[in-house]
């Protein structure tokens, strides 16, 4: 309530912030991403990244090197190192021999267990999710030039040739 000097009185309401916040707060759904994202990108990729998604500093400005680590240090998230542990997508296909097509269309068919924390964020693999045998018998036909056949699960008898 403001008391002016002539008498009169003007209520003003406020919004206060909410107990252990501060207005220039980094939003919840930034730290998450840039707490999965560590798995598999550097500082200056998880940067472009909230860039690319509209996301803001606390302080409303838009997302730099710099920011990014500042965050990781004061909320203590884990920082990056090429760990052995995570892939995305261009290393998993690297490494395997296959092209980045396959390796998307085995994430499209479900065959290949990846998370994509947001859309249009890379994808992210467990190294250890590409020894099932269900994930090396196409890889494996894809570098030996051959085809599987698919099976579909409707049909009861496969045709003759």
């Amino acid at each position: 309530m403001l008391h002016w000097k002539g008498g009169v009185h003007t209520e003003l309401a406020v919004l206060r912030n909410a107990p252990g916040r501060k207005r220039g707060d980094t939003s919840a759904t930034a730290l998450e991403l840039i707490e999965e994202l560590s798995k598999v990108c550097s500082d200056q990729t998880i940067a472009a990244t909230l860039n690319r998604l509209g996301y803001k500093t606390g302080a409303g400005r838009t997302w730099r090197v710099h920011s990014v680590h500042n965050a990781r240090y004061i909320h203590r998230l884990t920082n990056y190192r090429p760990q052995l542990a995570w892939l995305t997508v261009e290393q998993t296909a690297k490494e395997t021999g296959a092209s980045h097509t396959v390796i998307r269309r085995l994430i499209r068919e479900g065959t290949l267990p990846a998370s994509q924390v947001a859309p249009a964020t890379p994808w992210i693999i467990a190294r250890e999710s590409l020894l099932l045998p269900a994930v090396e018998a196409p890889i494996e036909a894809v570098r030996t030039d051959r085809q599987l056949q698919r099976v579909n699960p409707q049909q009861s008898e496969l045709p003759f040739k």
